[in-house]
């Protein structure tokens, strides 16, 4: 299999940080086929990882997080082909979704169809201005599925079907202040804002983040009840662990 996707590690004093780069800058990052199993499998292998304390996912090149799927490889597909290519971009948002630590989209360019669904599943989306989002499925004769059916939820229902039924874009500003985009930064300083997340993220309890992930997931997932239920567990159960204890103390001896 070819080297499309790279995982680069640093290591902090805290705790290691990856970078996933989808390396295919030549076609705007596009997903073929093999990409994606090699992006799933290069994500799952982080989810055991106990020194990972992040994840920075970007795309190669300074034209595209993701230029959508491979055109050329959709037009010959077949309902039982798209059903197998679908479901490879559905295993990837779930890869992200999975992993027990923050997930950053880094986008510059174009985050385009599959891309921003991949981006919708990161935790923190931090873009440069001039970055473009756009589902255009419809203009080449699909609709938007799997994880487009977040977009609802963070973008509202209204320009969530103005998205997926026009293929219209939008830029990173308007992202931003649509809520799709977390963090914006000016055109050549988005390497810095990873950087400050990165070292916020950092300044937490590592356990704590891990299980605040799991929480943030199921207040998306589960019913108010069992949200509120599954945290007073996960409350319980940070305290198994010398981490509550060890920075409440840190922190109190700070204010004496």
């Amino acid at each position: 299999m070819a080297d499309f996707v790279t995982t680069v590690r640093t290591a902090h004093e805290k705790g290691d940080v990856c970078r996933v780069t989808i390396n295919n800058p030549k076609k705007l990052n596009t997903l073929s086929s093999e990409i994606l199993e090699e992006l799933a499998d290069k994500l799952n292998a982080l989810d055991g990882d106990e020194k990972l304390r992040a994840v920075i996912l970007t795309g190669a090149g300074d034209r595209a997080f993701v230029g959508g799927a491979n055109i050329y490889e959709m037009a010959e597909l077949t309902p039982d082909t798209a059903r197998a290519f679908i479901t490879r971009i559905h295993n990837v948002c779930s890869a992200v979704r999975n992993l027990p630590v923050p997930v950053i989209a880094r986008i510059n360019g174009y985050c385009l169809g599959g891309g921003m669904e991949i981006a919708a599943m990161c935790d923190l989306i931090i873009a440069e201005k001039s970055a473009e989002f756009s589902m255009p499925e419809v203009r080449v004769g699909i609709p938007s599925v799997i994880e487009a059916a977040v977009l609802p939820r963070i973008l509202g229902s209204g320009l969530a079907r103005d998205l997926v039924m026009t293929g219209r874009a939008l830029n990173g500003q308007e992202a931003f202040d649509a809520g799709f985009v977390q963090r914006l930064a000016e055109d050549g300083k988005l390497d810095d804002a990873v950087k400050t997340a990165v070292k916020e993220i950092l300044e937490g309890g590592r356990e704590a983040i891990r299980l605040q992930k799991r929480l943030c997931n199921a207040w998306e997932e589960e019913s108010f009840s069992a949200s509120v239920q599954l945290g007073i567990d996960m409350f319980a159960k940070s305290f198994e662990g010398p981490e509550p204890s060890e920075m409440l103390g840190a922190f109190t001896k700070r204010k004496r």
